[in-house]
């Protein structure tokens, strides 16, 4: 995790926010695919504390979620 927060500190905003961006339209899919979160977060590789995390802060992708989930 110390090089992840190393990389993160040398990323411009922009560049910080696509790639969350593209985690986030990752983890949809794989919610779609598979509607079960601890399952969507490992194929995705993202952490269900960050998934939660998500759902808390941006709401438009807490409603996005909700949708993959119950379709």
């Amino acid at each position: 995790t110390i090089i992840y927060l190393l990389q993160l500190k040398y990323m411009t905003a922009s560049s910080l926010q696509k790639r969350i961006k593209q985690e986030k339209n990752i983890l949809l899919e794989q919610l779609e695919k598979t509607p079960i979160v601890q399952i969507a977060c490992e194929k995705s590789g993202v952490a269900r504390s960050t998934y939660y995390r998500w759902m808390q802060s941006d709401k438009v992708f807490a409603r996005q979620s909700r949708e993959a989930l119950f379709k």
